[in-house]
């Protein structure tokens, strides 16, 4: 997603090689038919069609870093804060380009910087150990007030506990988030829980399957993840007390339940176990246990009486917080 030296000069020499393909080939149709040599004009159109997209984020990445988007990771983002300057630089040039390139709309519900903030955060967090990976078919998050059911509706009733979903087949392209548990999840820090790295995560499995591993990833691991996968589905979640039910659903879901306790909570899935620890810790190639060591967790800055981030002009404790809560009761996995 970044723009790197060297992603940059690929790019670039990317573009020369096909603008020089294409002005050969019309030069020697032009030899026969003279009046062909006219589409040379076409070759600058096609040199910035390539370039475009590269040219466009090394202006985004120019741009100062906005105080408010800092402040909001700063109070509500404890991996960030946990991270070197170096890497939260990086950080927040990813946030800048999702934010630049991926729409954050509010579907009966407010949409502030806070939460674009926090999606753009869960959206850079599992990729932050990868130096070129980018989430190639998103083109827009919505953000629901509510849980919602599995026709995407959200009219309060208790069959819809769905709290995010990776659009399939009509909605590809399109993440589902709902608001209060997008909030919780950063705001206890305590729990393992982020519905925001949870949906991300599943839309990382797309991004292998479609355009192949990060560089960084061993196939090692990946040998590892695929026996620890099959070994786990065949057990029954009572074995593996501390991962919550949920996460025995498919391989897909153990994967993102799995991820969040990776970024959430390291030290009980290190302590839990180890070997799981490290086969995720070389998959997403980041060391979230040392990470995280290095500070203490805290609450946002934002109390239980305080105004709620989400916007809507109540206290935090009777409205988002209390959402979560009632959400967490009637889903408890």
């Amino acid at each position: 997603m970044l723009v790197t030296r060297e992603n940059n000069r690929r790019n670039r020499n990317h573009a020369l090689v096909l603008t020089g393909l294409f002005a050969a080939v019309v030069m020697i149709v032009g030899w026969f038919w003279p009046p062909a040599l006219f589409s040379l004009g076409i070759c600058p159109f096609l040199y910035w069609l390539v370039r475009r997209r590269s040219l466009r984020r090394s202006r985004i990445m120019k741009q100062q870093f906005p105080a408010l988007w800092e402040q909001i990771l700063q109070s509500h983002v404890a991996f960030f804060r946990a991270l070197p300057e170096t890497e939260k630089d990086r950080f927040r040039q990813i946030v800048k380009i999702f934010l630049h390139e991926v729409r954050i709309t509010g579907i009966q519900t407010p949409v502030d910087d806070t939460i674009r903030v926090l999606v753009a955060a869960s959206a850079a967090i599992p990729i932050l150990g990868f130096v070129d990976w980018e989430y190639h078919r998103l083109g827009e998050v919505l953000v629901y007030p509510e849980s919602f059911g599995e026709k995407y509706q959200t009219t309060g009733d208790v069959d819809e506990n769905i709290l995010g979903l990776v659009g399939l087949k009509q909605l590809r392209g399109v993440m589902i988030l709902s608001k209060p548990s997008l909030l919780a999840g950063f705001d206890n820090a305590t729990n393992a829980g982020n519905v925001g790295i949870h949906e991300f995560s599943h839309l990382m499995e797309v991004e292998e399957v479609e355009h192949g591993l990060p560089a960084e990833v061993p196939w090692k691991a990946v040998k590892h993840w695929v026996q620890y996968v099959t070994r786990e589905l065949s057990r029954s979640a009572r074995d593996h007390s501390f991962i919550r039910s949920y996460a025995y659903t498919n391989e897909h879901e153990l994967f993102a339940v799995l991820a969040e306790y990776f970024f959430k909570t390291p030290e009980l899935l290190e302590t839990k176990d180890p070997q799981l620890y490290e086969m995720l810790h070389e998959m997403f190639h980041q060391d979230t246990l040392s990470l995280l060591k290095l500070i203490s967790a805290r609450r946002p800055k934002y109390g239980r009486n305080a105004l709620c981030p989400c916007g809507s002009g109540k206290k935090y404790k009777h409205c988002c917080l209390l959402k979560a809560v009632e959400i967490k009761a009637a889903n408890p996995d």
